[in-house]
């Protein structure tokens, strides 16, 4: 495995290396750009404009294959691996760091889950179908999305305006392998006004078959969600929405002894937006948003309970409100500067109730029970962010974050209020002040197609719900993390390249062990992913990318639990007229570097893991503008393997599962998607 990721690497820095003596006529690309953008893998350069080149924005419905969730649409981004539970549900990793180290939100508004066994992560809750484009930002290189360890991740809808009486629609439909079905539907009527919108998501699967032909059970799911927003656009440059959703589903779980029986949410938002609003002021942003979590899971109604053992149900509940606003401020037209506030109040509640159905009967719904208050969060934030561009090559961005945070616990038993052992951290009250900042330098060259960046970023974090909670964690220091980080990216006319590496060093990383407590350590990390495309013809691309990243406790001086391995993807790219055919090949290192028993609130260490090689096959035929279907086959080759960061390495009740689940073997789908905008 080491020689096909050594050779992998050593192909796509040779094709680097000599890029740019076939691209001769590309120096002068910048200058001759006009109004059209030029598209590298994670930018786009407007003549001279310099954008942010750690951030990638990822066209949602362009690229749907046969994603479930919201991880799924994430895997294939260099730097970012997935823990599988399994058939959906994954939990996304950035450079080896995941749950609150990595910032999700939805729409701009943030968002976590409410299990203390994390079978609800923030992603289960987005239905790929829904939006229009996912954008990831590496490392702390912003402020304006709270504290980024690792990194932030948005799913975005894009902004709906119409200029005159109108119609837009998107639906979606796919049928695969292990009776995998999903559907979206996305339509809006509207005119110059204002606008009605209103989407439907359901997706659902049974247990797959792995590449030994064997059934992985309790891998099933069935979601499905509903959506209606109100808009009123007075003029070009307002907005005023009122928004609704409500959402459902249940999941098998192939990695603990519960399924998630309730995964129900309900949430409502007002978003108003105002822009040039005079010479200075050009943009005014206020939203406001409240989410309700009614999550739960038990042993029984999903799975077989054996006779006289015993039955368990819980119950866990989350209300968060959320407000921000957000001005952008043109001081002259060389500066610009973003300031904003935010308050964010999360409340969480549980429940739970066990014993023998024979002596002692199932509840007949567990949310009518008797609830504990677990433990809520209240913050208070305040950033702003200054850019300078001085000249067409140049810019210069800084920011400032500073977070008043508040944790208040409740009587919090053990195991999730399923034993009454009292927790340490139980009524409790602190306050902590959290600070981020960043700079970060960009400058594009003249003489060749080529951004170079360079930026330094702190950010800090308090212990989160799962870390004060599941392991009586109240008193953990916060962490702080400085990191630098680097890119380079280059346009050619056949070659384009990008190259990102960092250096960060954790202080007080909360490290997890076996599941039920925490301690602080100091922690390094570094690594780099490099990605790049070569037109071989008109109408064929080759594609690579390489990502790594090495971990290290320096405290124990062993190997920081849960970093991914080396892994790789090559492919090629075929686009003629209305055709298309896409192949790609993933290799995966084997993975010794472990600390077994250790990582995280979402997995832990057990045994190292060996390399895979898989392949994939997507074709697409579009016979009209607004008709398209696709052809895909996952794991042609039938392989069986397990991904190292696997959820069934985690904590289900007294230590760490050896057992790791395969992932599913040769599998087939298909999709059909209509997208039209009337009457343009």
């Amino acid at each position: 495995m080491n020689r096909h990721a050594s050779l992998l690497a050593l192909a796509i820095f040779g094709l680097l290396n000599n890029a740019y003596a076939e691209n001769t006529d590309t120096q002068n690309t910048s200058e001759n750009s006009t109004d059209e953008g030029v598209t590298l893998e994670s930018m786009t350069i407007y003549g001279k404009a310099i954008v942010e080149p750690f951030k990638k924005k990822t066209d949602v419905r362009k690229e749907l294959g046969m994603a479930t969730d919201g991880a799924d649409l994430l895997k294939s981004t260099a730097g970012v691996s997935v823990i599988r539970q399994g058939g959906t549900a994954s939990d996304p990793m950035l450079r080896g760091l995941g749950s609150t180290r990595l910032n999700i939100a939805i729409d701009g508004v943030p968002f976590t889950g409410a299990c203390n066994h994390r079978m609800d992560p923030a992603t289960a809750y987005v239905t790929p179908g829904s939006f229009e484009n996912v954008t990831l930002l590496k490392g702390p290189q912003s402020v304006k999305t709270g504290g980024s360890i690792a990194g932030t991740v948005n799913f975005e809808r894009d902004p709906i305006k119409f200029e005159e009486m109108g119609f837009k629609h998107y639906s979606s439909y796919l049928y695969g392998s292990f009776n995998q079905q999903s559907l979206s539907v996305d339509t809006s009527l509207g005119f110059s006004g204002g606008y009605i919108s209103y989407s439907h998501n359901n997706t659902r699967g049974g247990n797959y078959i792995d590449g030994n032909g064997q059934e992985v059970g309790l891998t099933f799911y069935d979601t499905r969600n509903d959506r209606i927003a109100i808009g009123f656009t007075p003029d070009a440059d307002t907005l005023f929405e009122i928004s609704g959703l409500l959402s459902e589903g249940q999941m098998g779980n192939a990695t603990i002894h519960m399924d998630v029986t309730r995964l129900d949410r309900s949430s409502y938002g007002a978003h108003f937006k105002k822009s040039e609003i005079n010479s200075w002021l050009k943009e005014l942003d206020i939203r406001y948003n409240f989410t309700h979590v009614n999550h739960a899971m038990d042993n029984y109604s999903l799975r077989p309970l054996d006779p006289f053992h015993e039955f368990v149900v819980m119950g866990q509940y989350w209300d968060r409100h959320f407000a921000k606003v957000e001005s952008t401020i043109e001081i002259n037209p060389e500066i610009e500067l973003v300031l904003g506030a935010e308050y964010t109040h999360d409340s969480y509640d549980a429940n739970a109730a066990g014993g023998l159905v024979e002596f002692d009967g199932i509840p007949d719904n567990i949310s009518q029970e008797d609830r504990n208050h677990i433990l809520d969060f209240d913050n208070i934030g305040a950033y702003g962010e200054l850019s300078y561009e001085p000249d067409d090559n140049l810019r210069l961005v800084s920011g400032f974050r500073m977070d008043s945070l508040g944790t208040r616990t409740g009587l919090m038993h053990a195991a999730g209020e399923t034993i009454p052992l009292v927790l340490s951290g139980s009524n409790k009250h602190r306050r902590q002040f959290l600070f981020s900042g960043f700079l970060r330098m960009e400058y594009n060259f003249d003489e060749i197609p080529l951004l170079f960046s360079v930026g330094y970023g702190h950010a800090e974090r308090a212990a989160d719900y799962w870390e004060v909670y599941s392991n009586d964690g109240f008193d953990l220091k916060q962490e702080r993390n400085d990191e630098v980080d680097m890119a380079l990216a280059y346009q050619g006319d056949k070659f384009n390249a990008e190259l990102s590496g960092f250096y960060s060093h954790i202080t007080d990383f909360i490290l997890v062990h076996r599941g039920d407590s925490a301690a602080n350590i100091v922690a390094q990390r570094f690594g780099a992913e490099l990605t790049t495309s070569y037109a071989l013809h008109e109408y064929v691309t080759l594609k690579g990318q390489v990502s790594y990243v090495h971990g290290r406790n320096l405290t124990q001086n062993v190997a920081l639990a849960q970093t991914p391995p080396l892994e790789g993807t090559i492919g090629l790219d075929f686009h003629y007229g209305d055709f298309s055919a896409v192949i790609n090949t993933r290799l995966v290192q084997e993975q010794k570097r472990i600390q077994a028993g250790y990582g995280n609130s979402l997995a832990l260490d057990t045994t190292p893991t060996i390399g895979f090689i898989t392949s994939s096959l997507a074709l697409g035929y579009k016979p009209h503008p607004a008709v398209e279907f696709k052809f895909g086959m996952d794991n042609i080759f039938d392989k069986t393997y397990t991904e190292h960061l696997n959820r069934n390495a985690s904590a289900s009740s007294g230590g760490p599962s050896v057992l790791k689940i395969n992932e599913p073997g040769r599998s087939y789908w298909g999709r059909i998607s209509i997208d039209f905008d009337y009457p343009n």
